[in-house]
């Protein structure tokens, strides 16, 4: 079946903001989205989450996937570009061979900086 990249978006979106598969579900079919969809996305994203997602993909990083020049939007699968650790800040960069990845990484370190020492940019 054919899923609605707008949903994927979405559900991606709500699981890096640390909803539960099962929350995540009940939202998605309250905005609307076709049932049939939802599920097999839902049924998908469990089975990858329990059995093909290596340890450093847990629930204290957020992955960053990144639209590189070139790709398509429509029919693109997500990836994950950059992993940040929730607790240390610390990012893994896991497509380093492209140059986006660099320039929303180094985005991403000031963002960080700004949150944690917030008087000292301020000029």
């Amino acid at each position: 079946m054919e899923i609605d990249y707008n949903l994927i978006q979405r559900a991606q979106m709500l699981l890096t903001l640390d909803h539960p598969l099962t929350q995540v579900k009940d939202i998605l079919l309250r905005e609307g989205y076709p049932q049939e969809q939802v599920i097999e996305l839902m049924d998908a994203t469990e089975e990858v989450l329990n059995y093909l997602v290596p340890p450093q993909y847990d629930e204290h990083k957020i992955g960053i996937d990144i639209l590189h020049p070139g790709e398509k939007e429509q029919g693109r699968k997500p990836t994950v570009d950059i992993l940040i650790d929730k607790r240390s800040g610390k990012l893994e960069l896991i497509t380093p061979h492209l140059p986006e990845t660099w320039r929303v990484a180094n985005e991403v370190r000031k963002a960080i900086k700004r949150q944690r020492y917030p008087g000292k940019y301020l000029h």
